[in-house]
Formats: structure tokens, sequence, C-alpha cells
């Protein structure tokens, strides 16, 4: 039910132009879900599927209306955050984290809990920049660094 990568594409095109002309910043949130093959593998597929919807609900609505909860590919999802500091898109990125972990997912009809965390990287524009792709790079950057030092966690981007 989320937008899909293209669609983000143009969307973050324009936001990132304007901010790089005075206008606000653009916050992104790069998440994904920790261990997913582990669920596939363990679990199947369509438990699997199971999770990304429930992930996808729980995504869009811990976001503002103004805010594009995106699937980006496989267990990968982002948040454009138009005229969000990078402070506050941390707090929102907590929340997120938060929420996702304190609250186990129903699958197989209700009859299985399945405990998910999610790993969250967050980078801000930059005055002046004007690269979609440079943001996504950072905030790429700084979910990694969420994944090698522990994972269910929410790393920031240095500027």
């Amino acid at each position: 039910g989320l937008h899909n990568r293209r669609y983000m594409t143009g969307q973050l095109e324009a936001l990132t132009e304007r901010a790089a002309h005075g206008g606000k910043p653009v916050s992104l949130l790069v998440l994904d879900i920790d261990h997913f093959k582990k669920i596939n593998d363990s679990f199947g597929h369509d438990v699997g599927d199971e999770v990304l919807k429930e992930f996808a609900v729980r995504l869009a609505s811990n976001v503002r209306g103004m805010d594009l909860p995106v699937r980006y590919g496989g267990e990968e999802f982002v948040i454009v955050m138009p005229d969000t500091q990078l402070i506050d898109a941390r707090r929102i990125a907590e929340r997120i984290r938060l929420h996702v972990a304190g609250s186990p997912f129903r699958v197989m009809g209700g009859r299985e809990l399945l405990s998910v965390t999610i790993s969250i990287g967050v980078a801000v524009t930059l005055p002046g920049e004007e690269s979609p792709q440079a943001l996504l790079k950072r905030a790429d950057e700084a979910l990694y660094e969420a994944k090698a030092t522990g994972r269910n966690r929410v790393i920031a981007a240095a500027a």
C-alpha cells in the first residue's frame, strides 16, 4: 500500500532542488527490517509478506500526512520528510523503531507472534546540496552503521 521507489525519486528530486535553493530542509529515513531473511527461511515467504504488509501499515501510521513512506526494495523502506530538521527526523525514527520492536507482529492468521526489529539511517539535506543521490547515500551509510553496531538502532548521518 506504499508508493514505490520510482515515485519517490521524482518527489525527492523536487524537494531536494527546493531545499538547495533556500527552501526548508528535507530529511530522509532509510529503514531495514533486521534479519528478514531469517523470517523467510524459518516461516516461509507468506509470513515474510505478512511482516512486510504490517510493517508498511506501521510506517504509514507513524508519519505525518506530508511525509512519503516508500517501499524501496526487498525489506528496505524510505521515508521522505519535507520541512524536517535532522533532530526531529531522528526523534521520529526512534519512535518508529520503538513501536516496531515493542509490539510483536501477528502472523499466520494471528496464531504466531514474531518479534521484529529495524535499523534506521537518517540524513538531512545540506545547504546547497541538490543531489537526491547524495542524501540517499548518507542515509544508507548511516543505516549500514546501525546494522554494523548491533542493529535495532537509529543512526543519524553526520554532515
